[in-house]
């Protein structure tokens, strides 16, 4: 882990998925949202939240019918990093309403939470 990861990552952002012990996606049913990302079109990215008021203030427009979703730091490492990194998702860090923010490697991002779980 590097400086330069972890500078991607608001300070508030870590300190609140450590208090917490989850990060918070939009769910409707079972779909999660995915975006494209801001760099590269063909490329998905999973946004993720640090609380679920965060997560609530993109349940709007498109994603009115979404809801926050806990997702518990242990799930998340057991059963999503391997699968999103497969795939070639990003995470989209805290992003505001303007879907702009931090886009990570799922590695990075989950070798960064790791030192705090």
């Amino acid at each position: 882990m590097t400086d330069h990861i972890e500078q991607h990552i608001p300070e508030n952002f870590i300190t609140e998925v450590k208090d917490n012990g989850v990060l918070w996606g939009l769910q409707f049913e079972d779909e999660w949202v995915v975006c494209d990302s801001q760099d590269d079109e063909a490329v998905d990215v999973l946004p993720l939240w640090s609380s679920e008021r965060a997560a609530k203030l993109l349940c709007c427009d498109e994603w009115k019918e979404y809801q926050p979703a806990a997702i518990p730091l242990d799930e998340f490492f057991d059963e999503w990093v391997n699968d999103l990194h497969a795939d070639g998702v990003l995470i989209g860090v805290e992003w505001d309403e303007t879907l702009s923010g931090v886009e990570m490697d799922i590695l990075d991002f989950a070798r960064v939470l790791s030192h705090f779980e």
